[in-house]
């Protein structure tokens, strides 16, 4: 095994003392709530303005918000890559954008038709380039990880012809390129933070797989190996029922999160409260970042806090411009950072 990298905490010192000046600018639960009890998607779309927001874009409605929200979000990263020494740790957060749009392009590509307009942007390859590579099949300067996947996909979709396989093996391959990152660094905080995604997303597997009744080794197949949690652990799981599974993999870093999940499932039968409380679990690891004065951490803390932060407003959004009530709206945020 290679010899993990060393972070420098002195290194980030400018860094850190520009981010702590900038997060005071965070929204928090108030300006949320002002967003909420709005009058109209204008008065909503305000908040964020006022917030800075925005700036540099021809925004003529509230319909348009998106276009806001992806301008903040290349934004973050923008400044980021300004302040931090070296990209690879913050581009390993852009992975899931890389990982979704080779989704899109080859999905398009198998049905023949022009890709939908929901590629994103910033990704650690710009899409021209991306669309280039997979169109003429020249993806030697791609990330290994990610070549393979691709090659995958194309091999057994030409096999079975079930666009299902792609999602299944892009899954797999981007939380194994992200572990393949952060175990190449010797730090806690980062290490901690990607086998909590590891676990949760393979916890989530296991949940699909059993609502669509999929075999046992099907399951095997797709879990994500890397996690705290060991992949026979949820084969073992599979016969039984979801309170003696969650007895069963509950310990004092997922107890309390996995009793409210299983409160949930069962009482609306639906994995949409889980996806929030996985969401709020990896916050509640973000905000140990508050509290760390030298180092990557608090910047990869503010990164995840603008992600749910824009995460947030587009829920809200959403629910003006649909007149979805209230009440409903703020039952689908997330844990604000600040």
């Amino acid at each position: 095994m290679s010899k993990r990298k060393k972070i420098n905490k002195l290194d980030y010192n400018y860094a850190v003392a520009r981010i702590r000046a900038i997060e005071r600018d965070l929204l928090d639960d108030s300006k949320f709530d002002r967003m909420i009890e709005a009058k109209s998607p204008e008065e909503a779309l305000k908040v964020l303005l006022d917030a800075g927001y925005g700036i540099g874009t021809d925004i003529k409605s509230a319909s348009e918000y998106e276009n806001i929200l992806r301008s903040e979000h290349k934004k973050v990263y923008k400044l980021l890559n300004e302040l931090v020494p070296g990209q690879e740790i913050i581009n390993m957060f852009l992975l899931s954008n890389d990982y979704h749009n080779i989704r899109v392009i080859l999905k398009s590509e198998f049905s023949d038709k022009d890709e939908p307009d929901i590629l994103i942007e910033p990704g650690t390859i710009p899409i021209s380039d991306l669309k280039l590579m997979i169109k003429d099949r020249d993806m030697d300067k791609m990330p290994p990880i990610m070549k393979k996947a691709i090659d995958g996909c194309l091999d057994t979709y030409g096999k079975t012809h079930d666009p299902q396989i792609i999602d299944l093996i892009l899954d797999k391959a981007l939380y194994h390129h992200m572990l393949s990152i952060s175990n190449s660094f010797d730090n806690s905080f980062i290490n901690e933070l990607v086998t909590a995604f590891v676990d949760l997303a393979n916890i989530k597997i296991f949940l699909r797989i059993r609502n669509i009744r999929k075999s046992w080794d099907f399951l095997k197949k797709i879990l994500i190996p890397g996690g705290s949690i060991d992949i026979d652990v949820f084969v073992r799981g599979f016969d039984m029922t979801l309170e003696e599974f969650f007895e069963d993999i509950k310990n004092v870093h997922y107890g309390a999160f996995l009793e409210k999940g299983l409160e949930d499932i069962n009482k609306t039968e639906s994995l949409t409260g889980f996806e929030k409380l996985s969401d709020n679990f990896i916050n509640s690891l973000i905000k140990k970042a508050r509290y760390i004065t030298f180092g990557i951490e608090p910047l990869i803390g503010y990164l995840m806090a603008k992600e749910t932060e824009i995460k947030n407003a587009r829920i809200i959004m959403v629910g003006k411009i649909n007149n979805i009530p209230n009440d409903i709206v703020k039952e689908r945020l997330r844990e604000a950072y600040v």
